[in-house]
């Protein structure tokens, strides 16, 4: 069987993680009849305060916490959590479980790609006004400086074919909301692959994105990446 690692970043939401850590033996089967076996589960801590702590005895099967000591973004949480991950594939998921888990199964059979990019297009249920808005106009600013072919770059639910991922992975700059972005350039440039898959999602939880301070942030590190990525 392929093996596989989840990796979620948290930061500042240990409920939300703990609600995670109950869904990991659920996925484990999931990943099994999909022909992966679940072989760690990641959770980088991102400088929350106070410190996430370990899982419960009770969950800790699978499950341990890698800690950054200070927020740096959640791309240098996911970069961190991949770079450490043991599984041929990585699944990176969102805390807050938008994309639950079992829509790994969407994702599996395309796990010969470099990237497959789960995609909300369509289903963006709960999403506030406001990010709607902001995902639209940032999917504009993508395509205008040419990371083209990704409708949806910025869901929280991706696969990471780890043995062409790792070198991607360690020449990421980006350490904030738009590094998803960076790495779809990065496997293009370099000849990989990247395809977009529909899977169900389901918003209105907490984020850590708040769009008057990320928002020019975000188009700011669009320009970086489509000016350096090589």
């Amino acid at each position: 069987m392929k093996t596989l690692s989840l990796v979620i970043p948290v930061y500042n939401a240990p409920d939300l993680a703990l609600k995670a850590w109950t869904r990991v033996p659920g996925f484990a089967a999931c990943a099994a009849a999909c022909g992966f076996k679940l072989v760690e589960t990641i959770f980088v801590d991102d400088g929350s305060w106070p410190p996430l702590a370990p899982p419960p005895e009770s969950l800790e099967c699978r499950c341990r916490v890698i800690r950054q000591p200070a927020n740096r973004g959640k791309g240098a949480a996911v970069r961190l959590g991949a770079l450490s991950a043991a599984g041929e594939w990585v699944l990176m998921s969102d805390v807050d479980l938008s994309a639950p888990l079992s829509e790994f199964a969407r994702l599996a059979p395309h796990a010969d790609a470099w990237m497959a990019c789960g995609s909300r297009c369509g289903c963006r249920n709960g999403m506030p006004l406001r990010r709607r808005v902001l995902s639209r106009l940032f999917h504009f600013a993508v395509w205008l400086l040419g990371v083209r072919g990704v409708q949806d770059t910025q869901c929280g639910f991706k696969l990471f074919r780890m043995d062409k991922m790792r070198a991607v992975f360690e020449r990421q700059k980006i350490e904030r909301f738009a590094f998803d972005v960076e790495l779809i350039k990065r496997v293009l440039l370099s000849g990989g692959t990247v395809v977009e898959v529909p899977v169900a999602w389901h918003g209105g939880h907490r984020s850590s994105l708040r769009v008057l301070r990320d928002a020019p942030r975000m188009l700011l590190d669009v320009m970086t990446i489509c000016c350096s990525a090589s």
